[in-house]
This record gives C-alpha cells, sequence and structure tokens, in this order.
C-alpha cells in the first residue's frame, strides 16, 4: 500500500561538480539513480527527503571500460548493461550472472550498478507502510527503539539483500567517492558495517569503518580482473525467480593450480561471499586453508561449516532462518559442483537419496 508522496524539489544536475554543489545548498539531499528501491522507500514513508538530486544526467558515472587487468564500472551503469557486456561475461561470467539474476528485466533495465552496492537492508518490520510500523511502534531502524527481530538487544538484523556485491567482494573491489570532504577510494572489504541501519551512516550516529558519509557519492566500483585459472560463479535463492530479492546468495571463485587434469586439479586459493543473510555481505575468512587440496566433497563439508558460521539469517524474511540457513550449504554444494564437475554426482546421488 502507498500513499500521497511528501513534496520534495528536484534537482538535475549534469557533473558530479554540480551534484556536490547542489548537496553543499542542501545538505539531507538524497541521490536518486535508478530509484527502483528510493522511490518505492520514499512512497511508504520510509524516507522524506526534501531535496531529491537525480543522477540520470551525469555521464561521467555511466560506462563500463575493460583496460589490460581492470574493470572498471560506472556507477550509474545499468544491471542490465552489466550483465549483457560481452567482456564482462566472457573475462569474469560470475559478475555477468549476479547481475542478471536480479529481480525482473524491467528493473535491470532501470536498476543501476551503485545501488546495488548500497541497497537499503531490508526487514519484514521496516520494509512496510508508514501506517503498518506505527501500528507496531516502528522499529529499531526507523524511528523506533526495539528490534522486532531480536528484541534483547540493541543490533538492527535487516538483511542485506543486494546480489552483486557477493561478486565484487571476492573479485576485491574498491570503490571510486566523491563528497563534500573531497575524494576517496575504499576497497570494499572495509566498506560494510555489521549494523543493519549501516545505509543511514553517520547521519544516524551508527559508525561505520569506511562507509559513506553523509553526502558521498559513488563514482565507480573497480577490480582486478580474474588471471588465468580463475574461475566463480554466483548462486541465488530466492522465492518467485522472476522478482524477488535473494534469500540466501552465494558467489564462490577458485584459482586452481596450473597444469592438472580437469578431474584432479588441485586448489590454489578460494574465495567464498554470502549475501542476504547478514546485514552485510560477507567474505569468509580462513578459506586459505583449502590451498593444495582437490575440491572433494570433504572439502565442500569444511566449506559448509565456515559459510554455516558466517552465515545467519534471521526472521527479516518471509521465510524460515533455520531453511535459509540449510539452504546456504545447499547453494555451495551446487556452486562447487558447477566449478569441479566431477563432484557434482556426488551431491546429486546424495539428494536423491536423502
Amino acid at each position: 500500500m502507498t500513499y500521497a508522496v511528501s513534496p520534495f524539489t528536484l534537482h538535475q544536475p549534469r557533473t558530479v561538480a554540480d551534484v556536490l554543489a547542489v548537496l553543499r545548498e542542501h545538505p539531507g539531499a538524497l541521490y536518486l539513480a535508478g530509484g527502483t528501491d528510493l522511490m518505492v522507500n520514499i512512497r511508504r514513508r520510509i524516507r522524506e527527503p526534501k531535496h531529491l538530486i537525480a543522477l540520470n544526467g551525469v555521464a561521467d558515472l555511466r560506462g563500463i571500460r575493460v583496460e589490460r587487468d581492470t574493470l572498471t564500472v560506472g556507477a550509474l551503469t545499468t544491471l542490465t548493461e552489466l550483465s549483457a557486456h560481452a567482456e564482462v561475461r566472457r573475462r569474469v561470467p560470475a559478475l555477468a550472472e549476479a547481475a542478471g539474476l536480479v529481480a525482473g528485466p524491467t528493473i535491470r533495465n532501470m536498476a543501476t550498478v551503485g545501488g546495488n552496492l548500497v541497497l537499503d537492508t531490508r526487514c519484514r518490520y521496516y520494509n512496510q507502510s508508514f501506517f503498518w510500523r506505527q501500528a507496531n511502534d516502528f522499529c529499531l531502524k526507523a524511528e523506533g527503539s526495539v528490534c522486532h527481530v531480536a528484541p534483547g538487544g540493541t543490533f538492527c538484523w535487516a538483511a542485506f539483500q543486494a546480489d552483486t556485491p557477493a561478486v565484487w567482494l571476492v573479485l576485491d573491489g574498491a570503490l571510486d567517492l566523491a563528497g563534500p570532504d573531497g575524494a576517496r577510494t575504499v576497497p570494499l572489504r572495509e566498506f560494510y558495517g555489521k549494523d543493519g541501519r549501516w545505509t543511514l551512516g553517520t547521519q544516524s550516529g551508527n559508525t561505520v569503518p569506511g562507509g559513506l558519509a553523509p553526502g558521498e557519492l559513488i563514482l565507480r566500483v573497480r577490480a582486478k580482473l580474474p588471471e588465468a585459472g580463475w574461475e566463480g560463479v554466483y548462486e541465488k535463492l530466492r522465492v518467485r525467480d522472476s522478482i524477488d530479492y535473494p534469500l540466501v546468495g552465494v558467489a564462490l571463485m577458485i584459482r586452481w593450480q596450473a597444469g592438472q587434469r580437469m578431474d584432479g586439479r588441485r586448489i590454489e586459493e578460494l574465495r567464498l561471499a554470502l549475501t542476504a543473510v547478514n546485514p552485510r555481505p560477507e567474505l569468509l575468512a580462513g578459506t586459505g586453508a583449502f590451498a593444495g587440496q582437490a575440491m572433494t566433497p570433504a572439502v565442500v563439508a569444511e566449506l559448509k561449516k565456515l559459510a554455516n558460521r558466517a552465515g545467519k539469517p534471521m526472521r527479516t524474511t518471509v521465510s524460515d532462518p533455520a531453511y535459509r540457513r540449510a539452504m546456504i550449504g545447499a547453494l555451495i554444494e551446487k556452486a562447487a559442483g558447477r566449478l569441479a564437475p566431477d563432484i557434482a554426482a556426488h551431491f546429486k546421488a546424495q539428494a536423491q537419496w536423502a
């Protein structure tokens, strides 16, 4: 259910410098990119800005560049453009796959790479109309003082449910930012805070390690392109494949040791990131222990244990947390089977006998 939108002034600058000039004049203004998330939140009175800065006229924020060993993607590039880009599909297929699995084509045609990286965390107690939230005394994330998911604590468990950040994390991506205090670059692994309120940044008094300061704008995201030997996939679970946010997302990348047969390859390096099961996307620690090992069912079992310790799904979605936790392992098995087909049959047989 939506209601009349509170009046706001729309600004349409043409350069990054003009964007920041508008922001200096109106410090509380919000950036409008594709609007696929923000406009819904405005209609629900979750956000009620007095000023919106539309970014669609800023050409410098668009485009995909592949230069030698680096991939650079402008923040205003659409997810459709990212998923369809020939070099991205060839060099980083997991990233194209993740972008292509976001919602449906009409959303992907509008939604942007930058917007997906800073998607507001979601919860069934937060993503509701103003009157629904008012009837439930609001919540810790917005206007209230209690987290209805975990009432005894002071931590917001709203889940980060974007797809592409998990892949950017395993690629060791970095963000170029510009704001009132100048420009800077932040590694993505240092960008996200642990609390579900992180997208409000320092404006809410919530300390974020490297996250957006008030008024900061994402210019672009950069990552080193995988070298020969790297392979990666992205797997996603959702209620309705055509439109829904992920209930669980898994990005897995493996660099294989050189000079080995497909059915006997050993791991040189392994990276795995989760999304939708925590208030931030999680890059798993401890995966260095798999170096030198073959991808076997036993290795996958250990990888699942690591992931289950890192992933903490809560009652933030329509699905049961225990089910989502179980599906973390199921998606890891599926991803591992795609990268090591010789073990896929093992998991298939195991599922048939379960």
